[in-house]
């Protein structure tokens, strides 16, 4: 039997040999034109792996593209889920550059370009920063009454976020509203991290996010509006002269006895320092209050124009 078999192998061997090679490439040449090799684009979410505690990761985008190339059968049932791109930030080190961009895809395809292949991150460390916490009051009391005393629970807090957004807050402040009130009254006020330019800085955030405040207010006492003149040293740096200064508000409303209002024509602040200020800028200043004279809000603004002078002495 084995031997009927060898025969029947061995017969017109070259020309099975001959029809198989033909088959073969019969069958490569139907497979290529039923399902060839084609190309294709997928979005492709972008994530982020071993990204180091304590910093804030912000990526130039969310998504990359990525282009294959493989049978279009392969492409029927593919989709974005089945394809991975990522950044690995294993040694990274604070601040911005450039990272590879790293593709798992399926078995099958393969890759032939990705868009952009390589994304910039920022690695923003988290700090933490104490600030005063200043109360703003807004509003006014009852008729007959005013402001004696504003004390709040805690004099600072933390303020918490990634380090170049903690640069931009200058101030933390809540406002205090009187809504009419004729009677001492409390209320939790809300804190906002603000910019030099008042604006509220977004990214970060202020612990205890508010704090309580008393208010205290005294009837039978005589009002007046005044003028604020703002006092500053004169310590200005080597080469700098003083443009001019300004108060803002310009007037403000005190409070006290008749006779002692009387004697009262503008409300002089404290001494604002120029030691370390080489352009125009602003500060803030508290008022400098006679015994028994009260105001709604201590703190003002005082705005300085500094001019630098020029080799003959004079002003720029």
């Amino acid at each position: 039997m084995i031997r009927s078999l060898q025969s029947l192998v061995q017969h017109n061997l070259a020309a099975k040999i001959v029809a198989f090679l033909v088959a073969m490439v019969l069958w490569g040449y139907v497979m290529n034109d039923q399902n060839p090799s084609i190309e294709g684009t997928f979005a492709v979410p972008l994530t982020v792996i071993n990204a180091p505690e304590g910093y804030k990761v912000s990526q130039a985008t969310g998504a990359v593209k990525l282009k294959v190339r493989g049978p279009r059968s392969l492409f029927v049932n593919a989709s974005e889920a089945d394809f991975d791109a990522y950044l690995d930030l294993e040694n990274a080190s604070e601040g911005r550059k450039a990272y590879k961009v790293h593709t798992m895809i399926p078995q099958g395809f393969e890759l032939v370009e990705t868009q952009p292949d390589t994304v910039e991150v920022t690695l923003d460390k988290i700090e933490s920063r104490k600030f005063k916490a200043e109360l703003i009051v807004t509003g006014a009391t009852a008729q007959g009454t005013t402001v004696a005393k504003v004390t709040q629970g805690m004099e600072t807090v933390m303020v918490e976020g990634p380090k170049s957004m903690l640069d931009e807050v200058s101030r933390v402040i809540g406002y205090v509203g009187l809504s009419g009130n004729g009677t001492d009254f409390s209320l939790q006020v809300q804190l906002t991290p603000i910019n030099a330019d008042g604006r509220e800085v977004a990214g970060v955030t202020v612990k205890p996010s508010s704090i309580q405040a008393n208010v205290q207010l005294a009837r039978g006492l005589a009002k007046k509006v005044v003028n604020i003149k703002p006092m500053v040293m004169d310590n200005l740096p080597s080469g700098y002269v003083l443009g001019g200064v300004k108060g803002d508000p310009v007037k403000i409303e005190i409070a006290g006895a008749e006779d002692a209002l009387a004697k009262i024509a503008s409300v002089e602040t404290e001494p604002v320092s120029l030691y370390d200020v080489t352009s125009s800028t602003s500060k803030k200043a508290m008022l400098k209050l006679p015994e028994g004279v009260t105001v709604t809000n201590k703190e003002v603004t005082v705005y300085v124009e500094v001019k630098k002078r020029d080799e003959a002495g004079s002003a720029e």
